[in-house]
């Protein structure tokens, strides 16, 4: 299930990174995305699917509002591609390539970036120094992991599912 707080703090950090990215060098990176995706997956938790997939809602919420900012960067004549497309570009020599090398290096990269913050939440979660108070499915977790159901909802503290 989607944990929103998690896909929508994920938003928030590429978006506030881009910024400062963008006001420093002028130019924009996807690499916002990326760590907004990496911070979607650690907050959901443990499980590396779980965070692929919020890490992928957050890149998708991020790409609906960045796309529209490029495309108006790139009308008024001061826009460039974003970093890498700049380098790959040449490399497509249709346009099915094209479609195929944009679509899988927007998504495959920010489901991985989750994915690593779903693990990195688990490596955290292991070295919690005795501060378990119990188990699911034989993962200890903390009291305040749990939800109104007792069901582990991760660090969100939240059972708020849809």
């Amino acid at each position: 299930m989607t944990r929103w707080r998690a896909v929508l703090a994920g938003f928030a950090l590429a978006a506030c990174s881009e910024a400062l990215v963008f006001a420093l060098t002028g130019r924009v990176t996807l690499v916002g995305g990326l760590a907004g995706s990496a911070f979607a997956g650690y907050l959901v938790g443990p499980e590396p699917a779980d965070g692929a997939w919020h890490g992928l809602l957050s890149s998708l919420a991020w790409g609906t509002l960045l796309i529209p900012g490029l495309v108006a960067l790139a009308v008024t004549g001061d826009g460039t591609l974003p970093f890498p497309y700049e380098y790959l570009a040449p490399l497509f020599t249709t346009s099915g390539a094209a479609t195929t090398g944009i679509l899988l290096s927007v998504t495959l990269p920010n489901a991985i970036a989750g994915a690593v913050g779903g693990v990195a939440s688990d490596a955290r979660d292991d070295g919690d120094g005795g501060a378990a108070t119990g188990t699911t499915g034989g993962r200890a977790t903390r009291a305040t992991d749990r939800g109104t159901n007792g069901d582990d909802v991760g660090w969100l503290g939240s059972n708020e599912e849809t």
